[in-house]
Formats: structure tokens, C-alpha cells, sequence
């Protein structure tokens, strides 16, 4: 069955990552952005408070607690603060993970109404764009063993799309504009360097879609709606005579007493074939969800609740751990990771009142996560702050 029509059949309502290095782009002076009217904010449909309200209450203070320690000076040899904006650690320099504390602070900053936690969420943008933003208008420098600026422009984008999403009604016109701009420039970059039309894997692809979509939200120009709409045919359905064995993939259809069962993954490629990693079918479930929050789009919701269904027969409901044994990118048996995806929670918040239960758990296990996450040495983590807790934060209000 055709992918497309799969997902718009379905009832609900409402890091080491491999690099592009294909056709870079000259360094060229990004285009203005003209400003139109942004699309109206999507509307959410939230579960009862009195079912999770009060996880939300608790994730809220878990959080800010967190984020407050990670900000601390803790002793003369602490490597991990906040200071002038920018988030220090002793890891290697990683924009798209530097600023994910920073994310949260704007969610927190929108939710709670705490002042300080605006500041730091502005000031954490700010400086990001300043230092890191290239004349091309992507954002630098590479992570890790990434040969150019692409990855880390695509997810710096939604990263910095998700804190002008959260401060946005409170934010004045220079930073929005401002902020709107960066965005609409990575995806330029983007567009221009080829990455809209190149299968690097399911994760990257659907993050390529989900940068496009808030610079459409940001700026209100049908431009970026169409790269949007572009990008995530793509990401479902690329060109097989081209990409082979790549997009999305069904396991479990939908059916007519059942739509809402459908359960596929999107490809993600490692030393063998294109196939199923768990892992990675977490990143895009977090991305699937984030669009969601951006697009207000059944179609976004649908692929969160595809990709949340297949991962749950692994998911260790007490430990909250999920098994990746075998996959594509990571074959190991036996390996888990922790199952703080953000998709739970904006599924149960959003169409899937039977997920609720699982939701409520779950929120306990993610501020044990986070909670913990502030002595890590892996600053992997600090990306999660932003794609995971801060988009969980969002959903549960």
C-alpha cells in the first residue's frame, strides 16, 4: 500500500550519525528572509489534566532542577556550567548538543513563566548564532568525524526552530525575525547543498523535513512549506530506482478495526543493507512528534504513532529500556538504551488516550534520566535535552 495513503487512512485525530559530504555549496551570503504571516499555531488536543497534569507538574521540577545544576559551578574543577551563553563541558565541540539544555530552559521559560530561564534560553540562541553560523548560512563546526557542515545544520535548526516555537508569543520582533532568519538560511543551505533529495538515512531525512517545516512556522513563506512537503514524501517514499530499500517500511498494517495498530520504521543503513535499527527509529519517533507540535498535521501524528508501535514490543515497561539488539547500525545483542523518546508523551497527549498509562510511567523514568544526565561525560546527552526532554516538557504542558 502506498505509504502516503497508509498514513492519511490512519483515525488519530489530532552521536554518531553518518555524514553528507556530497556537493558542497561556495560560501555565499544568505538571502533575506521576507517576513509573512507565520501559520497559525497548531491546536493541541491534551488528555485530561487530572491524568497528567500532574506528571507534567513533577517533570517540570525534575527538570528545572536539573538544568539548574548543569548551570552551577559546582567546585574549582567543575567542567560542565553555563557562563555567557554558552554551555561548557569537557566533551568535543557538538552545536547541535551544546544548546540542548538551552532548549529546555525555553520550554520551561514558556510553561512556568520563570524569567530566568527565558534569559538563559535567549542568550544560549544568541550566542549560538553568533559564533556558529557560517556565510553560507549553515551552522559549524562539523561534529565528530562529519565532513562538512550538513548534519550539524539540520539538527542545530530544529533545535533553535523548537526554542522560537516555545518563546515565540513572548519574544519581541528582532529576535523572532532574527531567529526566523538563521532558520530560513540552514534551510537554504540545505536546499542548495542537495540534502533535500539525498537518502542519507530515515533519522536525517525526517529531521531535513522537520528544519523545513519551522522555517515555514517562522516565516509564514509557502517557499519553505513546500520544501517541507517535498522532503517528507521523500523521507517516506525516495525513488527507488535510485534509493533501493529506502523510506518507510510497514510491519504491521492498519486495519479497519483498528487503524491506529500500523507499525513501520524508516531505513537507516550501516555496514550491511537499509533496515531496522531501534535506536535510530527513536530519533525519528522524537522527530516525527516535533513536527507534530510544529504542524499541527494528522500526517505527523500518524508516523509518530507508526513509529512509536514498533518500537514498544521492546521496550521494557519497568525499566523503561529499549532493546536494539540487531539492528541495522547497531547489530550488538543484548544492548539497551533508556526509552526517553518525547513521542510517548505527545501521542497520549494528542489522539492516543490508550498510550495515557504508558505516558505517566514513562515521565517518571525520563526525569530519572535527566536528573542523573548532569554527571555525564557523554554530551550526547545535552542534544537529548533539547529533542527529548524539552519537546516531553511541551507536550505535557
Amino acid at each position: 500500500m502506498n505509504v502516503c495513503r497508509l498514513l492519511s487512512a490512519l483515525s488519530l485525530t489530532g552521536v554518531t550519525l553518518l555524514g553528507v559530504a556530497h556537493g558542497l555549496a561556495p560560501a555565499t551570503k544568505p538571502k533575506p528572509v521576507v517576513q509573512q504571516k507565520p501559520p497559525p499555531a497548531p491546536v493541541k488536543k491534551k488528555a485530561s489534566p487530572a491524568e497528567l497534569s500532574p506528571y507534567a507538574a513533577a517533570l517540570q521540577k525534575v527538570a528545572q532542577t536539573g538544568l539548574d545544576r548543569l548551570a552551577a559551578v559546582d567546585g574549582a574543577g567543575d567542567p560542565r556550567y553555563y557562563k555567557d551563553g554558552v554551555w561548557v563541558h569537557d566533551g568535543p565541540v557538538c552545536l547541535r548538543c551544546d544548546v540542548g539544555p538551552g532548549v529546555t530552559a525555553s520550554v520551561l521559560a514558556a510553561v512556568t513563566g520563570n524569567a530566568s530561564d527565558r534569559s538563559t534560553a535567549i542568550q544560549t540562541m544568541d550566542t549560538a548564532i553568533k559564533l556558529h553560523r557560517l556565510s553560507s548560512g549553515a551552522f559549524g563546526p562539523p561534529a565528530g568525524a562529519e565532513s562538512g557542515p550538513d548534519i550539524q545544520t539540520t539538527f542545530f535548526a530544529v533545535q533553535l526552530g523548537l526554542s522560537l516555537q516555545a518563546l515565540s508569543p513572548t519574544l519581541d520582533l528582532a529576535h523572532r525575525t532574527a531567529w526566523g532568519q538563521a532558520l530560513a538560511g540552514a534551510v537554504d543551505f540545505l536546499s542548495k547543498n542537495g540534502n533535500f533529495k539525498w537518502y542519507t538515512n530515515g533519522n536525517i531525512v525526517l529531521t531535513n523535513a522537520v528544519a523545513a517545516a519551522m522555517a515555514w512556522r517562522a516565516t509564514g513563506d509557502s517557499r519553505y512549506k513546500a520544501i517541507y512537503d517535498a522532503a517528507f514524501d521523500f523521507a517516506l517514499q525516495p525513488p527507488q530506482t535510485r534509493w533501493p530499500g529506502r523510506g518507510l517500511v510497514t510491519t504491521t498494517p492498519a486495519s479497519a478495526v483498528d487503524p491506529a495498530r500500523a507499525a513501520g520504521f524508516l531505513t537507516e543503513e550501516g555496514p550491511g543493507t537499509p533496515g531496522f535499527d531501534s535506536d535510530y527509529t527513536q530519533m525519528q519517533a522524537d522527530m516525527a512528534a516535533m513536527l507534530y507540535l510544529t504542524t499541527g498535521e494528522s500526517r505527523a501524528l500518524n508516523l509518530t504513532s507508526v513509529l512509536v508501535n514498533r518500537m514498544l514490543p521492546l521496550v521494557n515497561q519497568t525499566t523503561w529500556e529499549l532493546d536494539t539488539s540487531g539492528g541495522s547500525r547497531h547489530p550488538a545483542i543484548n544492548r539497551v538504551v533508556p526509552f526517553t523518546t518525547c513521542a510517548l508523551a505527545v501521542l497520549a497527549s494528542n489522539g492516543r488516550p490508550d498510550l495515557i498509562p504508558l505516558a505517566q510511567s514513562q515521565s517518571k523514568a525520563i526525569g530519572t534520566v535527566f536528573a542523573e544526565s548532569v554527571t555525564y561525560t557523554n554530551i550526547g546527552m545535552y542534544q537529548y535535552w533539547g529533542s527529548r526532554l524539552a519537546p516531553t516538557l511541551l507536550a505535557l504542558g
